[in-house]
């Protein structure tokens, strides 16, 4: 059976059992503890924006939880591959891009978790020229929320120390930001975000 047919039978498997949110958050943080403290760091860097820009806290609440559960899919996806310093194969790289969606799949199942939630999971790798991940959306047909958590997420990335690379500076992080901003991220909201202070943006 290949790699990713095994994932799959996998996910079958669990996603016919019982889930909750701190059971498999739990599961993330045992099995790749880096992948949970980032979902932890968006969903602070998260809320930090949301009070930035005033977003009511209905929209606000959605927000930090799909931002802590942006990578929950990553539970699924084999170690090795998380942390491949090579570049990964066709397979592997298809793998990975399965993470929003497993992720979507098993948030829907959680208590208390609501479209708006699952959106942020499913559509954070979006781009807003179209050219991300798994729907292809672009524009205002990304989810607004998930725009957000994206623009969030790509700076904590960027931020993250991992073995391969040198982690950026706050202000290359915010160049970078910018140069993606109108191909890769919602131009607004980069503009918005890089409105917080380095405090802010220091995690």
């Amino acid at each position: 059976m290949g790699e990713l047919a095994a994932l799959v039978k996998k996910v079958q498997i669990a996603l016919s059992e019982e889930a909750h949110v701190s059971v498999w958050m739990n599961f993330l943080r045992n099995k790749h503890p880096e992948t949970h403290r980032h979902s932890v760091r968006v969903a602070i860097l998260g809320e930090e924006l949301a009070i930035s820009i005033k977003l009511s806290e209905k929209d606000k609440n959605n927000l930090v939880r799909g931002c802590f559960l942006h990578d929950i899919g990553k539970s699924f996806i084999p170690v090795h591959i998380l942390d491949q310093q090579e570049p990964l194969s066709e397979e592997q790289w298809n793998i990975l891009k399965l993470h929003p969606l497993l992720g979507a799949e098993m948030a829907k199942d959680f208590p208390g978790i609501n479209n708006s939630i699952t959106d942020v999971i499913r559509h954070h790798h979006e781009r807003w020229n179209g050219a991300g991940y798994p729907n292809g959306l672009q524009g205002n047909d990304i989810p607004f929320l998930a725009r957000i958590c994206s623009v969030v997420d790509a700076y904590d990335a960027m931020q993250s120390f991992r073995s391969y690379r040198e982690r950026s500076s706050i202000e290359q992080a915010k160049n970078e930001l910018r140069s993606a901003a109108g191909t890769q991220f919602d131009p607004n909201i980069v503009d918005q975000f890089l409105m917080l202070t380095d405090q802010q943006l220091t995690l």
